[in-house]
């Protein structure tokens, strides 16, 4: 499987979201976004940013199709910078949609926020922030910028975990209305402390200590990939734990919490895909992948990236900007 995808195998409680994932066929967006930022001998800045998508069908040899408005991240999702200094143009084909942006700026500091993507107005915005500093005295230039995403996989389990604490009193009717006529249903009472105990707050004291982490890196997305397979044995387990309050069958009591657990997830996922987060990148969403290039007025004697003379560059992905974000940073000297 490609970096930057990440699949969760979904347990039965959210078969919906595997459904979501299968639906998203052979058709793929493509976005490519490429930065250059000059720093110039007195401080302006010359600062330009093209997007360039592409839609394609993966089972036809990548053959471009047709981009429908309505699902142009580059319409729907970004915000471009406008009015002075700033310019913008696009160029559209089949398949493809490009925007520039560009402008010279008095000050890199100027730059902050010309990156702007919200997948919903229900989410923080992915955007960039720029810390720069000219030093007249010591001669050097210091430059800094980040992009960060708050949408991450992990706040979409946050957010599907407290929709899921809240739901007890569902899960204990529809299980006591199933068995009711099966050799006599537990009380609800019981049924929703099973549900609370042994599912739903396992559940979020989970994925609140994977929130904790200050990055969402590899290790961060086997650990919710693991927290997320793990609610198959938490329901198995409640399954169980139903069956040792009533003399229906155990097999029956298991469809029961199967069937109610079920459709906790065909209630929950739509909130939290309408929140604009993922549990998962499906195959065909937009994939974005940036390439950075950073040209300084001297020399960079330090850089959290290779270098050549005065030029630094950086690729990242979309899913480098989870977490703590995706950081560039560059120390040149103006002698």
């Amino acid at each position: 499987m490609r970096r930057g995808t990440t699949v969760a195998r979904a347990p039965r409680c959210l078969l919906l979201l595997s459904l979501a994932l299968s639906l998203a066929g052979c058709i793929e967006n493509r976005l490519s976004v490429e930065l250059f930022t000059q720093i110039h001998g007195d401080g302006t800045c010359t600062r330009r940013v093209e997007y360039r998508l592409e839609r394609v069908d993966t089972d036809k040899g990548d053959a471009r199709v047709a981009i429908p408005p309505a699902e142009d991240p580059l319409r729907t999702q970004h915000r471009f910078p406008s009015g002075d200094p700033w310019q913008v143009r696009e160029e559209t084909e089949t398949g493809l949609h490009i925007v520039v942006v560009e402008a010279t700026l008095a000050s890199a500091n100027a730059i902050d926020g010309d990156y702007f993507r919200a997948r919903t107005r229900k989410v923080a915005p992915a955007r960039n922030a720029v810390s720069a500093q000219v030093d007249p005295e010591h001669e050097y230039y210091e430059y800094q910028e980040v992009f960060r995403d708050p949408a991450s996989p992990l706040a979409g389990a946050r957010l599907l975990s407290r929709l899921v604490s809240k739901l007890d009193g569902d899960f204990a009717r529809r299980v006591a209305n199933a068995l009711a006529d099966k050799g006599g249903a537990p009380r609800e009472s019981d049924l929703r402390r099973i549900f609370r105990e042994r599912f739903a707050d396992p559940f979020a004291r989970e994925v609140a200590l994977l929130g904790e982490r200050p990055f969402y890196g590899p290790r961060e997305r086997r650990e919710l990939d693991d927290i997320m397979n793990g609610l198959t044995e938490k329901q198995k387990d409640v399954a169980a734990r139903v069956a040792r309050l009533t003399a229906t069958p155990p097999e029956e009591v298991t469809a029961a919490v199967d069937d109610a657990i079920n459709k906790l997830g065909e209630d929950v996922l739509p909130e939290v895909e309408a929140a604009g987060l993922l549990l998962a990148t499906p195959e065909g969403s937009t994939r974005v992948r940036f390439h950075a290039t950073l040209v300084m007025p001297g020399p960079i004697l330090r850089a959290n990236t290779c270098t050549t003379g005065d030029t630094a560059t950086w690729e990242f992905e979309e899913e480098d900007l989870f977490g703590r974000g995706f950081e560039m940073k560059a120390l040149a000297s103006a002698r």
